[in-house]
Parts: structure tokens; C-alpha cells; sequence
């Protein structure tokens, strides 16, 4: 009979188990900090690599959703391409299936060692007080485990309690008690648990037992769903990988669900060992099949998610961690890096100018990561030359030297302003403000003569020649012709009461402006350059 009692020994030990897991997690990756992350940047160029490191992460932070989340986050970051991306999201089912071998083995008899020894460190723990806090939190995990099973034992005979689970032989319902029990626990890890849990106790069958864990893969993919609600096109994509993975293991096995049960019972062990390998087989084997099928999964997930953003990575193009001990070949490679950082603030003011136009929120997420990007290429430029300035180098290299850090650092001040528009476009899609279809095209003519300029620039840095030069200082004097007569023209607008954006215009003039004086700041330090060639 389900009493009062059974409940209420239950519920606090579920309460335990979500406390305990979610701490577990917050605080391995506390420790941690950014090395997963590195970890997981530099480890996941090969599929099978990533999913290796996905199943590793995944084991030791007990959480498949933290991981994704993090995952779809670094995808949003630009940290790792979204194709990169897929092995640790097919790892990381793998890496759950550690709880569920630790719950079969019974690890919960040893919970409170972990709890003593967890909080021992944490108050005298000295050096090592660090791990404290993980290990008591591994511990809780499994104490409330052992909680929940003793409260169940005295009723694996009550015919309503097994009335109640035998409900469970209809494998949809199953299935969808395993999304819901997810959903609302947060945790793969802990409605697995459960399950094997009551399946050790006899109210659960290895055939119920399945199809609800089959749900709890289906149902973690919420997270991650929800996470990638507001970021870009590449954590969308990523997040459906996800989705698309989970459910489409569990629609591969739901014709065989009953040849699976027999191949995992012929395996062997206790009925919760049963449901534990289950678990394990059925995560490796999807793993295995979707590794197998990556260049058609992912395109599958392309035309799930359309869309023809380019990805932005934070990856430098020419420079690597140490730059190379030939002075010549290092200051090469800085001036393409620095061409291609020029690239990038070009396309963010494409963007800006773009949005500016069109007021669509996901052209103003492109050029915050542009931004982002832009300063990133800056950092790693200057800590390149940082290290070059550092070797024995003769008077013309060590003025090239701070020429590149300051054309550097121009560029990236150019790319403040691109953000800037941006960020103007933004304020005036959010107040409902629009400009004039004039305006429009007074802007666009102005920063035509910027975008003019700078692409002389990138084709030429980073010494231009004199012809090139010569034209973009005839440039500048129709950039100013241009300012002063859109100024003109929107006083007249004002003074017709046509101005829809008010001083929203001036605003976006100034911001060009800036701009256009960066970009002569660029060419005159190229022309130093030069000289020094």
C-alpha cells in the first residue's frame, strides 16, 4: 500500500539525491575552473577523441546536462566549431553510465566514509582542503541513494505498490515517465539511479526498467534546448544535435527493445546490475552508430537548423601558441594576423551598417562576437609581439615592432566603434526609432568612403604604397564633403519635421567619424612602416 511513510521516507532521500548531485557538479567544476574547458578546445579536433573527452568530463562532473550546456556555450563563444562539438555531445551519454555502474556495485555502503572524509578535508584539509567539499557532495549522493533503497525494501511484496510500477509495461508510458521524471528532476543521472534502484528491489522489471531510461536520454536534452533559446545559429544547431541524438538512439531501438533485454539479461548480474549495463549498452552503441554517421548527421542537423550565418570562431588564423624563433618569419606572420583582424572589423561594421538597415537581433549578436573576435586578434597580436620585442632585435625591427602594436591596436578601436553603431541600431529597433530612407543613404554613402579606405589598407598592410595613399587622402576630403552636407540635410529634415530618429542620426555620423579618423591613423602609421621596409 502506498502510505504516508513510504513518501515521506522517499521524498527527503530524492531531496538529498538532487542536492547532493547538483553540488557535486557545481563544485568539481568550481575546482576545476577553465581547465575543462581548454580541455575540451584542444582535445576535440577528432570525432572520436571528442567523444572520448565528452564521456570522461560527463563521469567526473556526474552531469551529461552540464556538460552539453557548456558544450552549446563554447559553441556560442566561437571557442569550438559546431561540427567539433558532436563527439562530446555523443560522449557525454556514455559518461553517465559511471552512476549507474557505481549504484549496481552498491557504492552507496561506502557513502558515509566520503561524507567523513569530505568534510575532514574541508575544516583540516590544509593544501588539500580543495577536494573537500567534492567528495562530501560525491558522498551525499550515494547516502541518499542507500535512503531511498532501504525505505522501499519493506514493500517489494505490497501488491498496490507493484500494481502501480506494473504500469510501466507500456513501453510509450514508460518512455514518457522517463521525460517527464527528467524534466522535472533535472537529472539523467538521478532517475537512472532510481531505476535501478527499484529494479534491485524487485518492483521493477529489466523491460520497464528500459524504455524509462530511453525517456531520461530523451528528456535531458531539455536543457540544453533551453539554453540555446537565445545564442546563435551554431548553439542551435548544436542543441538540436543533441536532441536529434537522444531521440533518434531511441527510435534505432525501440524495434528491438525485447531482443535487447534478453541479449543484457544473458550478460548476467543481479537485476540491478542488469539495468546499469542496459544503460552502458545502449549509450555505447549509439555513440558508436552516430561517430559512424557524423558527415550525414551533421548535415541532417544543417537543414533541420538552416541559416547562412558564417561561423565565428576565437582562433587566431597564422598564430599559434609560440611564434617562430626566425625574426622574419615571426613579423610575417603578425602582419597577416593583423590582416585578417582588419577583415574582421570589417565585416562587423558590415554587420552594424546592416542591422542599421534591417533592425533583424541576430545581425546585432554577429557583430557583438565580431567585437569580441576583434579584440581577441588584438590580445594574441600584441602578446606576439610582446614576445618578439623580447629577443635581441636590431633599430628598424624594434620600430616595426611598435608600429605593429599601435596599427593593432588602431584596428581594434575601429572595431569599438563598428560596436558602437551597433549597439545604436540596437537602442533604436528596441524605441521603435527608424532613419529616413534619406538618412539611410547619406549613411551609406559616408561609410562607403570609410569601407573604400580600408580595404586599400587590408590589400596593402602593412606598408601601402604611395599611389594608394594619394587616393585615400582624396578619400578623406570627400568623407568630410559627405559629413558636412549629410549634417546639412538633416537640419533640413529636422527644421520639415521628417527627422524620424532625431538625434540618432548625428549620433551615427560622430560614430563615423571616429571611425574614419582610426582609419587615417592606420594609414599614417603604414606609411611609417614602409619606410622601415
Amino acid at each position: 500500500m502506498l502510505t504516508w511513510e513510504l513518501w515521506f521516507a522517499i521524498i527527503p532521500g530524492l531531496i538529498l539525491f538532487l542536492y547532493g548531485i547538483e553540488h557535486f557538479s557545481r563544485e568539481i567544476q568550481r575546482v576545476a575552473g577553465e581547465r575543462f574547458r581548454s580541455v575540451l578546445i584542444k582535445l576535440t579536433k577528432n570525432p572520436v577523441g571528442g567523444a572520448f573527452l565528452g564521456a570522461i568530463v560527463t563521469a567526473v562532473i556526474q552531469s551529461s546536462t552540464a556538460t552539453t550546456v557548456i558544450v552549446v556555450g563554447l559553441v556560442n563563444a566561437g571557442t569550438i566549431p559546431f561540427v567539433q562539438s558532436l563527439g562530446i555531445m555523443f560522449g557525454a551519454n556514455v559518461g553517465t553510465t559511471i552512476t549507474a555502474q557505481l549504484i549496481a556495485f552498491k557504492v552507496t555502503g561506502f557513502a558515509p566514509f566520503f561524507i567523513l572524509a569530505g568534510f575532514l578535508l574541508s575544516v583540516f584539509g590544509g593544501r588539500y582542503k580543495f577536494i573537500g567539499k567534492p567528495i562530501f557532495y560525491f558522498g551525499l549522493v550515494f547516502f541518499s541513494l542507500g535512503l531511498i533503497s532501504d525505505a522501499v525494501k519493506p514493500y517489494q511484496n505490497d501488491p498496490d505498490l507493484i500494481g502501480f510500477f506494473s504500469q510501466f509495461s507500456n513501453v510509450y508510458l514508460a518512455i514518457l515517465a522517463g521525460i517527464i521524471g527528467v524534466i522535472v528532476l533535472q537529472s539523467s543521472s538521478v532517475v537512472t539511479g532510481i531505476v535501478i534502484l527499484l529494479a534491485g528491489g524487485g518492483l521493477l522489471t529489466l523491460p520497464q526498467s528500459i524504455p524509462i531510461i530511453l525517456g531520461a536520454n530523451i528528456g535531458t536534452t531539455a536543457t540544453s534546448q533551453l539554453a540555446a533559446s537565445r545564442m546563435d545559429l551554431f548553439a542551435k544547431r548544436a542543441a538540436a544535435a543533441h536532441f536529434l541524438f537522444n531521440i533518434g538512439g531511441v527510435l534505432i531501438f525501440l524495434p528491438f527493445l525485447g531482443p535487447f533485454a534478453d541479449l543484457v539479461a544473458s550478460i548476467g548480474g543481479d537485476a540491478a546490475h542488469q539495468v546499469a549495463n542496459a544503460h552502458l549498452l545502449f549509450n555505447l552503441t549509439c555513440a558508436a552508430v552516430f561517430l559512424a554517421a557524423l558527415k550525414p548527421f551533421k548535415s541532417a542537423i544543417e537543414r533541420l537548423v538552416p541559416g547562412e550565418e558564417e561561423e565565428i570562431l576565437f582562433h587566431t588564423k597564422y598564430l599559434g601558441d609560440k611564434i617562430p624563433k626566425n625574426n622574419k618569419t615571426a613579423f610575417g606572420l603578425i602582419e597577416k594576423e593583423i590582416v585578417n583582424s582588419l577583415n574582421v572589423a570589417l565585416k562587423l561594421f558590415r554587420e552594424a551598417a546592416e542591422f542599421m538597415k534591417t533592425g533583424k537581433d541576430q545581425k546585432f549578436q554577429h557583430v557583438e562576437k565580431l567585437e569580441m573576435l576583434n579584440d581577441f586578434l588584438d590580445e594574441r597580436i600584441e602578446k606576439a609581439l610582446l614576445e618578439l620585442s623580447r629577443r635581441k632585435l636590431s633599430r628598424k625591427e624594434a620600430e616595426k615592432t611598435v608600429l605593429l602594436v599601435r596599427i593593432s591596436n588602431a584596428i581594434e578601436q575601429v572595431g569599438d566603434q563598428g560596436e558602437k553603431l551597433g549597439y545604436l541600431a540596437n537602442d533604436m529597433s528596441e524605441t521603435g526609432l527608424s532613419f529616413s530612407p534619406d538618412s539611410i543613404v547619406e549613411l551609406e554613402k559616408v561609410y562607403g568612403k570609410i569601407e573604400e579606405n580600408m580595404l586599400i589598407i587590408r590589400d596593402s598592410l602593412p606598408a601601402i604604397p604611395a599611389r594608394n595613399i594619394e587616393f585615400m587622402r582624396k578619400n578623406d576630403n570627400a568623407f568630410r564633403a559627405l559629413v558636412n552636407l549629410g549634417y546639412q540635410e538633416h537640419m533640413k529634415r529636422l527644421y520639415a519635421q521628417k527627422a524620424y530618429a532625431g538625434t540618432s542620426f548625428v549620433e551615427a555620423m560622430s560614430i563615423l567619424e571616429d571611425t574614419n579618423a582610426h582609419v587615417r591613423e592606420i594609414r599614417k602609421l603604414s606609411e611609417l612602416y614602409r619606410k622601415l621596409e
